[in-house]
Parts: structure tokens; C-alpha cells; sequence
């Protein structure tokens, strides 16, 4: 699957594009001309989604500091 065939599902409003779409219309808006590689707005909604994904590791490191903090708070009340 090619970059213009992914299809994205905004984060805020849930509306489903293909990242073609987007990078023809509302990413030519910007001043990167729809070039950028990180962020893809929503057609419907205007909101930057986010393309690039952390690494599995970082992302298990956040969510088990993030549930150590949460568990110490807690305790704390």
C-alpha cells in the first residue's frame, strides 16, 4: 500500500480519510505543501493527527511509568 492509499481515522473527530485526500487539500494549506511526514490534518475536522508511532519498547516503558505513577498517587490519598 502506497502513502496515498493509507487510510487515517482522525484522533479527535473519528472521520475516516485517505491520507491522499488530505495531502491534496487541507496539507497544501501549509507552508510544506503537503510534504510533511509527521502530521496529517483531517479533512473534516482540521485537527493534526500525528503519523509517526513510538517503538513497542518506549511505548511499554511510558505506559508502565505511567501506571507506577498513577499507583503512587493513589497510595498517597
Amino acid at each position: 500500500m502506497n502513502d496515498g492509499d493509507q487510510r487515517i481515522v482522525c484522533s479527535l473527530c473519528g472521520f475516516e480519510f485517505p491520507m491522499s485526500q488530505a495531502r491534496a487539500t487541507v496539507c497544501q494549506t501549509c507552508p510544506l505543501h503537503g510534504q510533511c511526514r509527521l502530521l496529517i490534518k483531517c479533512p473534516n475536522c482540521g485537527y493534526e493527527n500525528v503519523l509517526v508511532q513510538a517503538p513497542g519498547w518506549l511505548q511499554s516503558l511510558l505506559s508502565k511509568a505511567g501506571a507506577w505513577i498513577s499507583a503512587r498517587k493513589s497510595r498517597k490519598k
